[in-house]
């Protein structure tokens, strides 16, 4: 029987792996209809969910925290923002904002991990 972890754990898997699928297709159909031009931002935009969203579900015992899965659509968001504009031909500073703010959000978890994990016993050793 699984226990309520698993279920969620699991879940959290199908989730990443449809968001990854979706910035898949997505990114084939827009760069279909772009004439021509293409963007990395656009095509490795599957790479956040993947590598930050699905791959840890599978090797980890511990569902996501809220931080860190809000940093992964950050992340992912700001790479599908940096596209459309790249491949409409122009460029904002706002897209790089996505990008340190993802990543302040995945760190900020990393921390309250941390945290939380010094503070019901586990030594860091620091």
């Amino acid at each position: 029987m699984l226990s309520v972890l698993d279920i969620k754990k699991n879940k959290q898997f199908l989730i990443w792996m449809g968001i990854t699928l979706f910035c898949i297709i997505f990114a084939f159909v827009y760069e279909m209809f772009s004439f021509g031009v293409y963007s990395m931002n656009m095509i490795l935009m599957f790479l956040y969910p993947l590598l930050l969203g699905a791959l840890p579900c599978l090797l980890l015992h511990k569902a996501a925290g809220r931080f860190w899965n809000d940093g992964i659509l950050l992340l992912t968001g700001g790479s599908l923002l940096a596209g459309v504009l790249e491949i409409y031909g122009t460029s904002s500073s706002l897209t790089g904002m996505f990008r340190w703010l993802g990543i302040i959000f995945l760190v900020l978890d990393l921390i309250i991990m941390v945290l939380k994990k010094r503070s019901s016993g586990w030594n860091l050793n620091l």
